[in-house]
């Protein structure tokens, strides 16, 4: 088990890798006030976000602790997409469901899970963009880290982000969950060309944590902004869902 983890990490670090991360909740968000909704949901700021940009975000529930992260991305000005860890993706939409009906009803927002219209996969690497640039119509030389766009793969509609949760230089690339066997197929054959191939998530998390990054392990539903390090994301000039609860100082009891 661990060498098998070791070698999936260092040809990831040293050529490229492919992850399915298929399972990711998906959630399609539309509406004039889907800006603010989402402003409202994540602790930092979404509202000044560019269309054809990614954002990193942290959600808390009510009571302060950390109930979700993830990206998501601004397609056009009233359209997103919102990507959840999965075995979060549940909670999340109950969550959403929350705050448009019993705290803001007035808003015009409305969201629907795509997660299985959806197959998508993690291209990570020094090699990752030698990759797909075999497989892809635009020229991905000036693709902007944490950017989004419509590409097309070999003949196929899809969507492109430049994102990484490795801390290797890597792009998602999302297509209708019909091609994604064979588009799976047809990255890990070139992966390997490469002197890459697939990687599991044991091998994502150990990159995570060398990276610093977080881990799904630490997302349990006992720990704040502050515990992982990201209490600065809790935006001070606006408001957010848990933000009053987070800002409480933790109590020290002595025992007797």
């Amino acid at each position: 088990w661990r060498e098998s983890v070791d070698r999936e990490v260092l040809a990831t670090r040293k050529s490229v890798g492919v992850c399915d991360v298929t399972t990711l909740g998906k959630v399609d968000v539309q509406g004039t006030d889907a800006a603010e909704f989402l402003n409202k949901i994540y602790c930092n700021g979404f509202a000044k976000l560019a269309v054809g940009r990614t954002r990193y975000g942290l959600m808390l529930r009510e009571d302060g602790h950390v109930l979700d992260d993830g990206t998501t991305a601004r397609l056009e000005d009233d359209r997103w997409v919102m990507t959840t860890t999965t075995a979060a993706a549940g909670q999340v939409m109950k969550h959403l469901e929350f705050v448009t009906q019993a705290l803001h009803p007035e808003w015009d927002v409305s969201f629907i899970s795509v997660t299985e219209h959806w197959a998508q996969f993690s291209v990570a690497g020094p090699k990752s963009r030698d990759l797909l640039d075999e497989m892809m119509a635009e020229d991905l030389s000036d693709f902007p880290f944490m950017g989004c766009a419509p590409v097309t793969l070999a003949g196929i509609k899809a969507r492109l982000f430049r994102i990484s949760f490795s801390g290797e230089e890597g792009y998602e690339i999302a297509v209708p969950t019909a091609y994604g066997e064979a588009l799976f197929r047809d990255l890990l054959a070139k992966a390997e060309t490469l002197g890459g191939g697939a990687y599991g998530m044991e091998a994502l998390n150990v990159m995570r944590i060398e990276k610093g990054f977080i881990t799904h392990a630490e997302i349990h539903g006992r720990i704040t902004a502050f515990d992982i390090g990201m209490a600065k994301m809790v935006a001070s000039k606006k408001d957010c869902i848990g933000k009053a609860a987070s800002l409480v100082p933790l109590q020290s009891y002595a025992l007797p």
